[in-house]
């Protein structure tokens, strides 16, 4: 019976996709090692490292020179698949060069998260430049005399390159002396993947899966709700950005007691200095509002007194 479920899981990701699923359903179905892999390509004089084969597998590189095609013809061959039935999968060559995934204004995910990237490693996140937000809209609602203190927020991605199933989301976690990591708690329009906290570089990353791989130029949405924190009072919120030009609303409700003022400022790319610093109207129910038409890439955040 289990044989038979994963023959029909393989059947669908040959279907489907992504690449990388196929291929890692493949080779775990058919009971080889990579090692044994490598020795039957350069048995056919195809040469393909072990680490190779690890990262088509896993997404973090894929196959597009001709030798590396050559290599997945042949993969298809020892694994029992039908021709092309994983070159489908792959599309068209990638576009390349900076224009990609690094248009003018941008800076590297590692450079805004730089305690981020063992995690990420770990977690064999896709490269950046496969996706743009076209709008980010943060609602958090505060209350510090209660149970309340939440984050929902909602994507709009655009895929830049072909075959995008997934889109990765990064928080700080706030440095609480109780070691709280924030707690996903809802997600829509797609499915919650794996979700990791790593409290000594007070990171938590979370992955979403889209119901299809995206083609180039295709959008989706995400939604997804975070509890955060509760042991430390809260007294700023930011939310940074790789890349410029996408639409970020912020809005913040307070319950119960409210500050005694709400301040936004912006800082340019990695930059540790406020720039556009400005009051913010708290309306007498305790809510205010942000909204950035095109934002910069850097921090967009806020911060507030008691």
């Amino acid at each position: 019976m289990a044989v038979a479920r994963k023959n029909r899981e393989l059947a669908r990701l040959l279907r489907t996709g992504p690449f990388e699923a196929a291929l890692d359903s493949a080779i775990a179905a058919s009971g080889l090692s990579l090692g044994a892999l490598c020795d039957r390509l350069a048995a056919d004089g195809v040469s393909v490292s072990r680490t190779a084969l690890s990262y088509w597998r896993n997404g973090r590189s894929r196959p597009e020179r001709s030798e590396s095609l050559k290599a997945v013809a042949r993969l298809e061959e020892i694994l029992g698949l039908p021709s092309s039935a994983l070159l489908a999968l792959l599309g068209t060559r990638r576009p390349r060069g900076r224009w990609v995934g690094h248009p003018a204004g941008s800076v590297d995910r590692w450079k805004l998260w730089p305690s981020s990237e063992p995690l990420l490693a770990a977690m064999h996140a896709p490269p950046d430049g496969q996706l743009a937000f076209l709008s980010v809209s943060d609602l958090l609602v505060v209350d510090e005399d209660s149970d309340v203190r939440r984050q929902r927020v909602r994507l709009v991605a655009e895929a830049l390159t072909e075959r995008v199933d997934r889109c990765m989301v990064y928080h700080e976690i706030v440095d609480d002396p109780s070691d709280l990591v924030p707690e996903l708690v809802g997600v829509a329009f797609a499915r919650r993947g794996r979700v990791r906290c790593d409290l000594a570089t007070r990171q938590f990353v979370a992955e979403f899966l889209f119901d299809r791989p995206l083609m180039a130029g295709e959008r989706a949405i995400v939604e997804y709700e975070v509890k955060l924190p509760l042991s430390v009072p809260m007294d700023n919120f930011y939310r940074r950005f790789t890349r410029p030009g996408a639409l970020y609303t912020l809005q913040l409700r307070f319950v119960g007691r409210r500050p005694a003022w709400v301040r936004r400022y912006d800082r340019s790319g990695t930059d540790e200095v406020d720039r556009h610093v400005e009051d913010l109207w708290l309306g007498s129910a305790g809510t205010t509002s942000l909204v950035v038409p095109q934002v910069q890439a850097g921090t967009v955040g806020v911060r507030w007194v008691w």
